[in-house]
């Protein structure tokens, strides 16, 4: 999956209840708000509502039967709904006081607006919060620093790299932009291969797997990406120009045809082995790593030798407790558990290319899975640069610089031009920005 931002416009739509399994008399049955606690000595069942359908048999069969393991008066329903449908859905089952006692978060602006309308509790306070970096904790948290939901799981962006190409052509890993441009140059004047599997005809993915993965090392990470939240800098300010310039160095080393190359398209190129390097996502490990092909990754290269290392991680999903919820000491206890070792290396080698967002190290059983994870260690973290408060208005900034950097690799718009057109949309609704 590319984790594609979820729309901010909260739609209305009919209730989607869930509703529980017929359970023996003695072990009462609870959906969410609905229901009176468990009576002393019976178990508790609970109610996760989630987006990802398709992790429905990893949950039942693997994550909450370790859970249950060692908490026995507890059980814990997983309940998917699809995930166009999801926050509407979420939104109508608590508005009708059939939600479920456990919410998956979406990051910032959608969760954002579910913490006003008062659908979590807050869990200030709490030791479980601990376990995280506040960075981490940011995605989830109001407009005061309140924590409302614990990270589950973040996913990276990187560079793929067939590693039968750069030995057989005599090439390094690049660390620098002046090494990656001098790589792709060699790549091309070979000219057996591919040097980047970028195709531009799906524009999310030039700002999630280009301009957001490459861009922090020239905006300084949290500092470019706060400063324009709090309308101290501009996108048209030299450091975010620069990285805009470094994204259209790309152009000269792309596929024939690549304006009609779709996201799937370029995966195939690379995995045939005949493109070098894909800049890609960690969601995209499993496809990348088929049989025979021999792959690495490396992390964004920086600006000068021996300057900050920068790795965009961004946030996928967290767990919060209703505030509705009748249930709420066994929500904190099944919630508590998700922060500790056992929970996250299960979650995260079940889902490879899903990472840990907590400060304690995990290990990953699927190497290329460990080989993303250690481009985290020293790197400054930071979440994509467009998803949190400035997409929360039109135009989405988010949206907008998909289009410009499209515009960019297809119409040769200037690197100038994309940069003015991005300010003037964030400034046209961003008070801050004004």
């Amino acid at each position: 999956m590319h984790a594609i931002r979820a729309s901010v416009a909260l739609v209305a739509a009919a209730a989607a209840v869930l509703t529980a399994a017929c359970a023996p008399s003695a072990t009462p049955v609870t959906t969410g708000g609905s229901a009176a606690p468990a009576a002393a000595g019976e178990k508790t069942v609970l109610t996760l509502g989630s987006w990802r359908t398709e992790d429905l048999a990893m949950w039942e069969d693997e994550i909450l039967p370790a859970f249950e393991k060692s908490h026995p008066n507890i059980s814990v329903k997983f309940a998917a709904t699809n995930t166009n449908e999801y926050n509407a859905a979420i939104q109508s089952q608590v508005d009708g006081g059939t939600g479920p006692d456990l919410i998956t978060c979406r990051p910032y602006d959608v969760n954002r607006s579910w913490i006003k309308k008062g659908y979590f509790e807050k869990l200030d306070g709490k030791p479980m919060l601990d376990s995280f970096e506040p960075l981490a904790l940011d995605p989830w948290s109001d407009d005061a620093g309140s924590r409302y939901c614990l990270p589950t799981a973040a996913v990276l962006a990187g560079f793929y790299y067939n590693k039968d190409i750069f030995a057989e052509l005599g090439l390094q890993v690049p660390t620098t932009q002046d090494e990656f441009l001098a790589v792709l140059k060699k790549i091309k004047d070979n000219g057996k291969y591919t040097p980047l599997a970028v195709g531009s005809s799906e524009s999310w993915q030039l700002a999630y797997n280009g301009l957001y993965s490459i861009g922090p090392v020239y905006w300084k990470g949290e500092e470019g990406r706060q400063g324009l939240i709090k309308g101290t800098k501009k996108v048209t300010d030299p450091d975010f120009q620069k990285a805009f310039d470094a994204f259209a160095a790309w152009k000269p080393y792309l596929p024939k045809g690549f304006e009609s190359l779709k996201y799937p398209d370029m995966t195939q190129l690379f995995t045939l082995g005949k493109a070098a390097i894909l800049p890609d996502g960690s969601w995209n490990i499993n496809q990348v790593a088929v049989d025979g092909l021999n792959v690495g990754v490396f992390g964004p290269p920086t600006d000068v030798p021996g300057g900050d290392r920068y790795l965009q991680e961004m946030p996928d999903m967290a767990i919060g407790i209703s505030a509705a919820s009748k249930n709420k000491a066994a929500a904190e206890e099944f919630l508590a558990w998700t922060a500790t070792p056992e929970f996250l290396e299960l979650y995260v080698n079940k889902l490879p290319g899903f990472f840990s967002m907590a400060k304690q190290p995990v290990t990953y059983t699927n190497a290329l899975a460990q080989s993303f994870a250690d481009l985290k260690n020293g790197a400054k973290l930071t979440p994509r640069l467009g998803l949190d408060r400035l997409s929360a208005g039109t135009p989405p900034f988010d949206d907008e610089v998909w289009r410009v950097l499209q515009l960019m690799l297809n119409e040769d718009l200037s690197t100038q031009k994309a940069t003015e057109e991005l300010q003037k949309g964030l400034a046209s609704w961003y008070t801050p920005q004004q």
